[in-house]
């Protein structure tokens, strides 16, 4: 038997940014390694695992596009964590599980969001409340 836990939270202007700012990077982050191994694909390379690209992201990508140190501002582990949901998605589409995967749009198909569990400078989660940070 599954059981769910529906909750709506009450978010400060400064927490409803945050929380936005990470699902909007994580979704950026899917969207470029598909990208990416679309890319490696057409050039005849084999598939980028989530642990590669996060190096070419970290020792590439950011060196060369200092506009995009964005990225930088949300914990690394939702940056991370996106990457191999990206992985999941194209291992699946390898087995034959699902199609291949899709760009994932603003307001569209839902990315969910990783936040990291009682992280001092992050979100903080207990039995009957959440703590955003400020």
């Amino acid at each position: 038997m599954y059981k769910a836990l529906k909750i709506e939270l009450k978010l400060t202007n400064k927490q409803k940014i945050q929380v936005n700012k990470t699902i909007g990077i994580e979704r950026f982050i899917y969207n470029e390694y598909i990208k990416y191994n679309q890319e490696q694909y057409e050039l005849g390379n084999k598939f980028v695992s989530a642990n590669d690209f996060s190096k070419y992201v970290n020792n590439v990508y950011l060196p060369n596009n200092p506009d995009k140190k964005w990225i930088k501002d949300v914990s690394s582990k939702s940056v991370k964590q996106a990457m191999i949901y990206g992985e999941k998605a194209f291992k699946n589409f390898f087995k034959g599980l699902s199609a291949f995967p899709v760009f994932k749009k603003k307001g569209k198909n839902e990315l969910g969001a990783y936040f990291v569990k009682n992280n001092k400078t992050d979100f903080e989660f207990y039995r009957h409340k959440i703590k955003i940070p400020t």
